[in-house]
């Protein structure tokens, strides 16, 4: 096998590895069983627009013969969208870092705060040796790790659909939920938008930087679409292997999973060793699984924010990984709090909305045009309209429902008062 093939093969399970994270494996299962077939159908048309976007920006890098920073700062001058996604970045892997090594430890720290700092730590201290120590084989390691993954999230489904009797008690409810059509809403399209983002990976550079890292040779729409089509296969078969993971237990259980949003998903896995107290191996499988759909996704993401740092402070690697995720533990000492982590989720949540438009500015950029001379096609601006009328009017949606939320829980605490009887009337 040529250099080019091998790398095109490991580009390929690295974007695989990048896109199937804990929303993939714990969060997507989710939005399915609430919306059943029209949600899923509504996100893989999304899903389908950002892979194109995420395909023309890596292509767009590559034409461009610069590297992906300094075509902020030196063609587009605009450094200050490069540092918002930067920030966005920091924010992400403050909390993520947490949750992801929470899925193995858990049972053991719990999920309050005190637990979900000493996983942070853990966690971040694993990114920094990786990021520091690996150095040139750091992509080699996520594509290897992103090749377990796959591997361990196909094994998982076939021993749970093999293990778990087909009678078990409300496996009928969780596969009708999956199954049942619902009207189409503003919800469902905001909740299914924002999944495709994170299932293409848009609002975080990395395919900016994955095109800084590719010449001409390299078939860009074969390694993004193949990535993120093994993301979509590797979430169809997590909500499979949910399904089945949560039939032995109650339909309170599968009720404050599906409607839990991202803390419940966690809380979920703390409950695992008891709802699976008689399938030990299957419980450590879906453990594995979650773990390395977290991993292979914050190391992507921390390469990205390490590089931006990295050029913009004119530092060596050891220094800009260590100023990364120091911020990162800075804000996610007062993050650990789980109120603080759904609310810097939140934050995260709206803010790719926008700097996924950011990533898209080369693609349509007159600087780009004037100096480079790469005009955008007619289907890459339509892609850029698309993007730029659902997510701009969804970012202020969310940015609206979340200030009405806050504003609504201030005044229930203010006419209820702040005694425990007062508040559990609430």
């Amino acid at each position: 096998m040529d250099e080019i093939r091998k790398w095109t093969l490991y580009l390929m399970f690295m974007v695989a590895g990048f896109t199937t994270g804990i929303g993939t494996i714990g969060l997507f299962p989710q939005f399915w069983m609430e919306y059943g077939l029209t949600g899923l159908a509504v996100y893989l048309f999304f899903l389908a627009i950002f892979t194109y976007v995420a395909i023309v920006e890596a292509e767009k890098v590559i034409k461009s013969g610069y590297y992906f920073v300094e075509l902020y700062n030196k063609i587009l001058k605009k450094p200050a969208m490069i540092l918002a996604i930067l920030a966005t970045i920091i924010v992400f892997l403050s909390y993520y870092t947490a949750n992801t090594m929470l899925v193995l430890l858990s049972p053991v720290v719990g999920t309050g705060t005190v637990g979900r700092l000493i996983a942070k730590v853990i966690m971040i201290a694993i990114v920094f040796i990786v990021l520091t120590r690996a150095k040139e084989k750091t992509f080699a390691i996520m594509s290897a790790g992103s090749m377990i993954l796959v591997i361990s999230v196909i094994v998982t489904t076939i021993a749970f659909v093999s293990k778990i009797p087909p009678i078990a008690a409300f496996l009928g409810m969780a596969k009708h939920m999956i199954m049942s059509r619902n009207p189409i809403t503003i919800r469902m399209i905001m909740a299914a938008i924002e999944k495709a983002l994170y299932g293409a990976g848009l609002g975080f550079a990395f395919y900016l930087m994955l095109g800084s890292f590719m010449n001409e040779r390299f078939n860009a729409r074969l390694i993004i679409s193949v990535g993120v089509i093994i993301q979509a296969v590797l979430g169809i078969l997590a909500t499979i292997t949910i399904v089945y993971a949560i039939a032995p237990s109650t339909p309170a259980d599968l009720l404050k999973y599906v409607y839990g949003g991202e803390e419940g998903a966690i809380r979920l896995m703390g409950q695992l060793p008891t709802i699976l107290a008689d399938y030990k191996l299957l419980l450590i499988l879906i453990a594995i699984s979650i773990f390395l759909a977290g991993v292979t996704s914050i190391l992507p993401t921390a390469e990205v924010g390490l590089q931006i740092l990295e050029f913009n402070m004119k530092v060596g690697r050891n220094r800009a990984a260590a100023y990364l995720l120091g911020l990162a533990l800075l804000i996610g000492i007062p993050d650990s709090v789980p109120e603080l982590a759904q609310a810097l989720l939140l934050a995260v949540s709206i803010s790719i909305f926008f700097t996924s438009l950011f990533e898209y500015y080369p693609v349509i950029s007159k600087e780009m045009e004037r100096i480079k001379g790469l005009k955008p096609t007619t289907t890459q601006l339509v892609a850029g309209a698309i993007l730029f009328g659902v997510l701009i009017p969804m970012g202020l949606y969310a940015l609206y429902e979340t200030a009405k939320k806050r504003r609504s829980r201030h005044y229930r605490g203010s006419a209820c008062g702040h005694n425990s009887s007062s508040w559990h009337l609430c």
